[in-house]
C-alpha cells in the first residue's frame, strides 16, 4: 500500500453528527399549519426542545466559519 495523500493524513475527521429528524419529535398538523411535538402536543417552535435551522456555524464542508474557535 502506498503513501496516502497529505490531505487525507492531515484532514481533521469530524464524528457524523446524530440528529433527530423532525418526523422522529413533531408531527404537521395541516389544519392549524404548524408542528407540534408528538409528546406534548405543543407547538413546535414554541417548545423548550424545538428542532430550530441549523446556523453557517454547522458548516463543516469547508470549515470557513469555524476558523475563528
Amino acid at each position: 500500500m502506498g503513501k496516502r495523500h497529505i490531505l487525507i493524513e492531515k484532514a481533521y475527521k469530524y464524528l457524523e453528527p446524530q440528529f433527530k429528524t423532525l418526523e422522529d419529535t413533531c408531527e404537521y398538523i395541516m389544519d392549524k399549519g404548524y408542528w407540534v411535538m408528538r409528546s406534548s402536543q405543543k407547538a413546535m417552535m414554541l417548545s423548550d426542545s424545538a428542532i430550530r435551522p441549523m446556523t453557517k456555524k454547522e458548516d463543516r464542508e469547508t470549515g470557513e466559519d469555524q476558523k475563528g474557535e
